[in-house]
């Protein structure tokens, strides 16, 4: 670029001296003709205004602060139009955005179409890293041509705060006054340039104590995270992390809640002893939390300007899944926080607060667990406080050591179905269509009463067919009678003949009979009957069968008989059954059966027969079958208190599930609290002795 024209840009050269610092928007001979007085007044003025910069530099103000104060100054010290200070992304190409603005000329009077000319411009000042003035070009919107499109020249200075990068991380933009010269533009562009200097050493100092300021905040989040770990309960736990961090961050107030299913609920706030859920502030801790969830995440949140919410959202960190925790930040509207670099200790903090949680939930659900924890904190008191925890920790050890060896009875619970003793099964004698049903399901029926109609089309085809025929060889048969009578007593031979064939059709007329006999009664077993009186058992019987089709074999209904006894079919473990054999062979054995899901009474029922073992299907557990018999008394009672809506038929359901609880011999409590453990460690403690048994054996 040529520095020598008034219409191009010129670079800035530190050789290069002006008449003075900055020429107060004249040139030199109008700053000549000037009063010494006002001119020295302008100079101390100007002084004033880096000396007070230059002491905001070792201040410690904010970068939102200090860029403010900076914009401030600058307009004041050089009557410019407008400033603006742009930051940058490390990115390709750059992505600016305004840090802070001031004046009637700033990124915001732009129009759009020019735009991306002027970060074009902002652009090619960053890559050449040198201090400019671009002249004015009003309207400029050719991106293939960097240029400054507002109507006053733009002194563009790049910020270099980070030693370490070989581009500015800030650019300070000034629209300078109308109708200023080249020597003035030149003083005001030394001028913007120690600013831009001094802007420089403040981000490396604000940087240096961002970084210490991390690493005391690291520090006091390691102290947290330990007392969170070290807490007592879960509500301690959630208190100390709200705490802690309003106080470390800033916030004026600070939420925690857990998430289940996306809705949060509040369960600590800040500073707060007690919480209402109903209130405003804990109403919308939960709704931010709503809205803003993301498991695993720190998101930090604009504040709304045309809120008039005193208490506006910040930033909201939530845990990993399940279980989430999520922590809600709140400053004063007019107070912002100034903690964006610090997201991950955040996380880091709700992270270990979320697993202190879930640890403090799983002692918690032990059996004294509190009273457990308790008392380990009391072994880092004094020692008198020691003596008393000791102490107590012996009564309680005591009173664990009887509760544990107290006798009460082992009480076995399986799952079993019912089924009646004494029950007739009606299946399906041959593929066919349900045509007609009879009865319903706890209807009462006698022996040989009609209960189910069945067709068979292809049956009755072939007996029509079958009829069909035998009137075809009756007729034939009335023919041959007719001719045998009418034929002459000399024709012997022909009257053999029509009696032969006469024989014949008889013959094959007998045994069409004999299949039309036999197709009858196939025809006949499609019309089921009751075997004996008793009860239908066929839960929405026309609801399944009327119209189908069925096959061979299949199931289709139940007759049960009225005073028959009723067998319980039970599933009890293995690691159960030793426990119920003794109290069988000790005849202390007691079984009860109650419906499962109802209110009714338990009956009592007597041991039939231990079966095979078997296998559950879901899980694979072997256990073994244990029939149960009820009598007819016994199983009127089961049923006497369940509802038309619990047993909507006349009777028990055959298969319907029920539970049996096996009383057995007394044993101490901790036997019957961990029998399954204890039976485990029997059966290999006694497999690994009869295989040690063995091998001596062997030994000779």
């Amino acid at each position: 670029m040529n520095s020598a024209t008034l219409d191009q840009p010129f670079l800035f050269s530190p050789n290069r001296v002006s008449p003075s610092p900055i020429s107060g928007g004249a040139d030199t001979a109008s700053v000549a003709a000037a009063p010494d007085s006002l001119v020295d007044q302008t100079r101390r003025e100007i002084a004033e205004i880096v000396r007070e910069v230059a002491l905001a530099v070792r201040s410690d103000r904010s970068r939102g602060q200090f860029l403010s104060m900076l914009v401030d100054r600058i307009l004041r010290a050089m009557s410019a139009e407008g400033v603006v200070v742009w930051q940058v992304e490390a990115a390709d190409p750059w992505s600016l955005s305004a840090a802070q603005r001031i004046g009637q000329i700033t990124d915001r009077s732009i129009a759009s179409p020019s735009q991306p000319t002027h970060d074009q411009m902002l652009c090619e000042v960053i890559a050449g890293g040198q201090p400019v003035v671009v002249p004015p070009t009003p309207g400029a919107s050719d991106t293939d041509r960097p240029a400054n499109p507002t109507r006053v020249a733009a002194a563009v200075v790049p910020i270099h705060s980070d030693p370490l990068s070989p581009h500015a991380s800030y650019v300070l933009e000034v629209f300078l006054e109308p109708d200023c010269g080249l020597t003035t533009q030149r003083g005001y562009l030394r001028f913007v340039a120690q600013m831009a200097d001094l802007a420089g050493e403040f981000l490396r100092n604000d940087q240096l104590r961002r970084m210490q300021h991390k690493q005391q905040i690291a520090k006091q989040i390691d102290t947290l995270i330990a007392s969170l770990h070290l807490a007592k309960n879960r509500l301690q736990i959630e208190a100390v992390a709200v705490d802690a961090v309003a106080d470390l961050f800033g916030f004026d107030r600070v939420g925690l809640c857990h998430v289940r299913g996306g809705n949060g609920k509040v369960v600590a706030v800040s500073h707060a002893s007690t919480i209402d859920r109903h209130a405003a502030a804990a109403k919308q801790i939960e709704a931010i939390v709503e809205n803003e969830y993301q498991p695993n995440c720190c998101c930090w949140l604009e504040p709304d300007e045309s809120s008039d919410v005193m208490l506006q959202p910040r930033v909201v960190v939530s845990s990993e899944e399940p279980d989430t925790v999520s922590l809600v930040g709140l400053s004063l509207a007019d107070s912002p926080t100034d903690c964006q670099d610090l997201g991950d200790e955040l996380q880091r903090i709700v992270d270990h607060a979320a697993i202190a949680i879930r640890h403090a939930r799983a002692i918690e659900a032990i059996p004294g667990g509190r009273w457990i924890v308790s008392l380990s904190s009391q072994a880092c008191r004094p020692r008198a406080s020691r003596w008393v925890g000791f102490l107590a920790m012996v009564a309680v050890m005591t009173l664990l050591f009887v509760v544990a060896f107290f006798p009460v009875p082992m009480m076995v619970s399986s799952p079993a179905t019912l089924r009646p003793a004494d029950v007739q099964r009606l299946f399906a004698s041959r593929a066919a269509v349900v045509d007609t049903i009879h009865v319903a399901h706890g209807d009462s029926v006698r022996q040989g009463q009609p209960l189910m109609t069945m067709r068979d089309p292809a049956l009755r085809e072939q007996i029509t067919s079958l009829l069909g025929r035998r009137a075809v060889l009756a007729q034939k048969q009335s023919a041959f009678t007719a001719e045998l009578v009418d034929t002459a007593s000399h024709r012997i031979d022909r009257s053999e003949q029509l009696q032969g064939e006469r024989s014949l059709l008889a013959e094959e007329m007998y045994t069409l009979d004999e299949q039309l006999a036999l197709l009858e009664q196939v025809e006949a077993s499609l019309v089921l009957r009751a075997g004996r009186d008793g009860i239908v058992d066929a839960w929405q019987l026309e609801r399944r069968l009327l119209g189908k089709p069925v096959e061979r074999g299949e199931r289709l209904l139940e007759v049960i008989a009225r005073e028959t006894d009723w067998l319980v079919d039970a599933r009890v473990p293995l690691s159960k059954m030793n426990s119920i054999r003794s109290a069988s062979q000790a005849g202390s054995l007691r079984a009860a059966v109650l419906m499962d899901n109802t209110d009714a009474n338990s009956v009592p029922a007597s041991l039939e027969a231990v079966g095979p073992t078997l296998q559950h299907s879901t899980d694979g557990a072997d256990s073994k079958a244990v029939v149960l018999r009820l009598d007819h008394e016994g199983i009127s009672r089961l049923t006497t208190r369940l509802s038309a809506a619990e047993m909507p038929s006349k009777g028990p359901v055959s298969g319907a599930p029920v539970r049996v609880l096996f009383r057995c011999d007394t044993a101490p409590l901790v036997s019957v609290l961990f029998h399954d453990a204890i039976e485990s460690l029997r059966n290999h403690a006694s497999l690994y002795l009869s295989i040690n048994s063995s091998s001596s054996a062997d030994v000779p």
